[in-house]
């Protein structure tokens, strides 16, 4: 318990390095349909536009936990074409990079051909109509990937596919055979197993009123071509959450189509993909989806949404999200155990606050009720932790432990804290692995309450530091000799909900660590990752390096405000080029795996292969920036973005866009001219 004193702002640095570096606290998207959304703009380049007869959506199976649909290839290409990102693809001296993760990107995604011996590729040669892929849950089964494709005016170029798809089958030792089911022929493929552990694989095709369609599973094929017909039931089209979601993003769309739609259920998708696992696959430490579907969280039946590329002469991206979690309680109580800690208040409280620096790469703020939540907190802690009131056992230890800082945790500390949460991140040159700067920050109801606390943690740790700045009591935390044993809130890692490697004990908070900071000031909780980031901070005199009077930031909060009226819970801004910077130079440096920033975290977690590579192990870097230009060449492609969220009474919504870097600069600049100011970063 000693060993779990002295660390309040260590925990706290380590919550705010655990934040997801998604745009906002419910933006939850698996990254594995990331890839698959993102190698889709890359890969599918032509097609005519004409929407099949029967929708995608009205023949996948109620059993499909993960769907992605693209409406017309050729006008997606089209306006990924007219998208600054796109038009940076096509630029020349891009072009040995672009090529690179194109190969990087199919290789993530081979599932597909490995299955169905169709690459995405070939899906733009073939695609008349829409395009939709979907990972099916199969009860006592293997999870079932299916594909169907609106070929309609491209007959030659699909049969062009079908003798590729059985050259490249066969040659992989696959037999061939073909049946007749209700006037329609399913030909089939089977691969023998590799061992006597492993069943035998299929690929199964038809087509039917001009639609390809394709299965690794038999029964899932029969079921689709019923369907064709009515006569199966369980239709996705058919399941709630599904419908909710995008009926919720079709209204809010105001009648804009999407060009690509998302679906998923996340429990049922992680269940999914975990039947798909070889049957030796070694499962090791935390089932943290066990952990959560335990927890409540289960509530969260859905997620889905709508992605248009380049509307109107402003947006180069538009994104909308729906998350269904209806009440599972028809009493006062809305959800149960942990999940009851999923409380984000609307509220027209969110503007960027005066000591928030115009020099950023990016600022999210929302409302959260921290009290709320560390009520409920105890069951996941537990959890976790692995055996009943551990969390207890915590807070006692921090109140009643005579080496501790005899601070009682709910009464001194969380009571006294706000409802509204805010983010800041930067970084600062050279670009490195551990570049990033970023803040976090917590509104006070009681200034001095927190701050009288907060002494008590920091002079109780040995590697704090109290010192004054500006007529501020700024706490340094030193990077530690050697890491205390005990629990580690990085263990709560939930970005990866199937996540099966066993956390090491301790946190490895990297060098970027060295010197962190805590800081009670301006009726705020002060959280930073590094010390020198904080006093800067406080050290703008110039209230016109305010963030609000930026010309950026107004541009897309007036754009925000067009797209979601009324109170939200959270609002997140970001300069892309400079949220970006990071990742592209170090990705020119060849150390990209070495990236400890935020979105380089993430991006390693999603790039990084495979069951095969170890957790805890540095990765290669296996796409090759060194052919990539200077970035002040490429800057001019990445305009500014931001997200609002929503609280609603059975989840949450979310809409988003990227505006266009010219329209912005140039409106910018018109600003500047009017009110006499400087809008340079």
């Amino acid at each position: 318990m000693q060993a779990i004193g002295p660390s309040l702002g260590r925990i706290n640095v380590i919550l705010v390095k655990r934040i997801p570096t998604s745009y906002a606290p419910l933006s939850i998207a698996p990254a594995r349909w990331t890839v698959v959304l993102t190698a889709l703009v890359f890969a599918l380049s032509s097609g005519a536009p004409a929407w099949a007869a029967v929708p995608c959506d009205s023949l996948m199976s109620a059993g499909t936990r993960g769907f992605a649909s693209v409406a017309d290839v050729q006008s997606l290409h089209q306006h990924w074409q007219q998208t600054q990102i796109g038009q940076l693809v096509q630029d020349e001296a891009m072009q040995p990079f672009i090529e690179d993760m194109k190969q990087q990107l199919r290789r993530k995604i081979s599932g597909v051909r490995d299955r169905l011996g169709v690459e995405w590729a070939d899906l733009k040669d073939i695609a008349g109509g829409e395009i939709g892929l979907g990972l099916i849950e199969r009860e006592n089964d293997r999870a079932a990937v299916a594909l169907i494709v609106d070929v309609t005016g491209h007959q030659q170029q699909l049969d062009d596919l079908l003798v590729k798809v059985r050259k490249d089958l066969t040659k992989r030792g696959a037999v061939k055979s073909n049946s007749d089911v209700a006037g329609t022929t399913l030909t089939t493929y089977t691969f023998p197993p590799k061992n006597e552990e492993e069943d035998a694989r299929t690929a199964i095709f038809f087509v039917k009123n001009q639609m390809l369609v394709a299965s690794d599973s038999r029964l899932e094929a029969e079921e689709m071509l019923r369907r064709f017909e009515g006569q199966a039931g369980g239709r996705l089209i058919d399941v709630e959450s599904y419908r909710e979601t995008m009926g919720r993003c079709l209204k809010e769309a105001a009648g804009l189509e999407p060009e690509i739609r998302w679906y998923f259920d996340p429990f049922g998708y992680a269940r999914a993909i975990q039947t798909m696992r070889s049957s030796g696959a070694k499962q090791a430490g935390r089932d943290y989806l066990q952990i959560l579907s335990t927890q409540g969280f289960e509530a969260i039946k859905g997620i889905g949404g709508f992605l248009n590329l380049a509307v109107g002469s402003s947006y180069e991206l538009l994104h909308r999200t729906a998350i269904y979690a209806p009440a599972v309680s028809k009493g006062s109580v809305k959800y149960e155990l942990a999940m009851r800690m999923m409380e984000f208040p609307n509220g027209n409280n969110l503007a960027a606050q005066k000591w928030v620096p115009r020099k950023l790469a990016s600022y999210r703020t929302f409302n959260f009720d921290i009290a709320n939540a560390f009520e409920h907190f105890d069951t996941l802690f537990d959890a976790v932790a692995g055996y009943e009131e551990a969390f207890d056992g915590v807070l006692e230890g921090l109140e009643r432990d005579p080496y501790g800082p005899q601070v009682k945790v709910r009464k001194d500390f969380i009571s006294h804290l706000g409802k509204r949460v805010m983010m800041v991140t930067d970084y600062e040159m050279p670009i490195t692995p551990q570049c990033e700067r970023f803040l976090f920050v917590i509104s006070l109801t009681n200034e001095e309450a927190i701050a009288e606390t907060v002494e008590k943690f920091m002079a109780n740790d040995p590697n704090a530091i109290k010192t004054e700045f500006q007529g501020k009591t700024i706490w340094e935390i030193k990077e530690a000799e050697e890491e205390l044993p005990g629990l580690d809130l990085a263990d709560l890692d939930l970005l990866d909900p199937i996540d099966d490697s066993e956390p090491a004990d301790g946190g490895d908070l990297g060098n970027g660590f060295a010197s962190s900071a805590v800081c009670v000031a301006e009726g705020h909780l002060f959280i930073a990752s590094h010390s020198d980031y904080l006093r800067g901070i406080f050290s703008q005199a110039d209230l016109e390096d305010e963030l609000s009077t930026a010309g950026d930031y107004r541009e897309v909060e007036a754009a925000l405000s067009q797209l979601m009226s009324g109170p939200v819970a959270a609002r997140c801004f970001l300069r892309t080029d400079e949220v970006y910077r990071p990742i592209y130079e170090l990705l020119r440096q060849g150390r990209m795996p070495e990236s400890e920033t935020l979105m380089g975290r993430t991006l390693n977690r999603l790039l990084s292969a495979s069951d095969e590579e170890d957790e805890g192990i540095l990765r290669e870097q296996k796409i090759d920036g060194r052919t990539l230009p200077e970035f002040e060449m490429v800057r001019r492609y990445f305009g500014p973005a931001g997200t609002m969220v929503r609280s609603d009474e059975d989840g949450w919504f979310i809409v988003g866009a990227t505006l266009s870097k010219m329209a912005s600069q140039a409106q910018a600049s018109s600003s500047s001219i009017s009110t006499g100011k400087s809008t340079i970063r």
